[in-house]
């Protein structure tokens, strides 16, 4: 192919097009599970989430419920993914070398707020910062200065506590990989992903661009501003005990359903309807997560000890929650 300004813009377009299949490919999920905010300059405060709100009986003026001021902020990062292209491959009508490699990159841009949400889930339960990739994901810190998994949350506003309560939002007293429930209803929900610039392509495709001049290499990449944080805690649940026992789906989905509010009053997780509550899993819980929610019998048997035949018992968990498996917890 001759490269003139006319067909290397025509084959970059075609590019953009493989770009937009790749992305709408990919599975992603975090939608269900964050508070999209969009941000307006290098950082965002949240003075909000230290407060809840709640009616109260209207006997003489109205009570203002001022929103908390809160320090917590997410900075925001720049992201980018980026290819070359070879001019002689382009020369010699070999682009086609380059489709998988751009629909790739569409793929990992659909995926990325994936990674950096469940990645931040990983590192709050293994208490260090973890690398997936390319991206180092520290451990995340929640408004009240706690890691996102803690055992004594306070229920109280910053700096106190009005009932003195504490809860824990996660169980370590399992051995196997951790798996995770998390109640979507809300508005504001248990994470949020913080956007300053959208996922935008970038193209270096004319003959007079450095890079061309210097290593005959054309480019094209995606880059983006944002950031995954936590929002409200008291909307997931961690444990690493042993999912093929339903006992301890139930004991973990009891404990988020106990958690109450600065004003002592039950916070409501888990009273959603199933496709906002959401059972998260690295794959190699996959299976047993499958039979959990989707099998019409449960583990264990009726008949008593000795019996000489059992019947399996009904799940009562069937349909409880959406399965999500995440490879970035893996």
């Amino acid at each position: 192919m001759e490269v003139s300004a006319q067909n290397l813009t025509t084959l970059f377009t075609g590019f953009d097009m493989i770009f937009q299949k790749g992305f709408e490919a990919a599975p992603s999920y975090y939608d269900k599970i964050c508070s999209i905010v969009p941000s307006s300059t290098s950082q965002t405060i949240y003075p909000w989430l230290g407060r809840t709100t709640g009616f109260r009986e209207w006997v003489g003026d109205r009570i203002m419920q001022t929103l908390e001021a809160h320090t917590y902020t997410i900075v925001n990062k720049t992201f980018e993914d980026t290819i070359s292209l070879e001019r002689e491959r382009i020369e010699d009508d070999q682009y086609g070398v380059y489709a998988p490699a751009v629909e790739l990159l569409g793929w990992d841009a659909k995926t990325h707020p994936d990674q950096l949400v469940f990645g931040m889930m990983k590192a709050a339960t293994s208490g260090a910062a973890v690398t997936i990739g390319k991206i180092t994901i520290p451990v995340p810190i929640c408004y009240d200065g706690n890691n996102l998994y803690y055992a004594t949350h306070p229920a109280g506003l910053a700096g106190e506590s009005s009932t003195g309560a504490t809860y824990s939002n996660i169980n370590s007293g399992g051995s196997g990989p951790y798996w995770y429930l998390v109640d979507g209803a809300r508005p504001i929900k248990p994470f949020i992903f913080q956007k300053r610039r959208e996922y935008a392509v970038s193209r270096m495709n004319t003959v007079t661009d450095e890079a061309v001049f210097s290593q005959r290499l054309f480019r094209y990449g995606v880059d983006v501003r944002c950031n995954a944080g936590v929002g409200l805690w008291q909307l997931t649940y961690a444990s690493n005990t042993d999912l093929s026992n339903p006992a301890n789906y139930g004991a973990a989905v009891a404990a988020l359903r106990g958690i109450k509010s600065d004003a002592s009053v039950p916070f409501g997780a888990w009273n959603g309807p199933p496709t906002t509550r959401f059972l998260v899993v690295p794959p190699a819980l996959e299976e047993v997560a499958r039979q959990l929610l989707h099998a019409t019998f449960g583990a264990g048997t009726t008949g008593g000890a000795g019996a000489i035949s059992t019947i399996p018992i009904a799940n009562i968990y069937l349909n409880d929650a959406t399965l999500i498996v995440s490879e970035w917890l893996a």
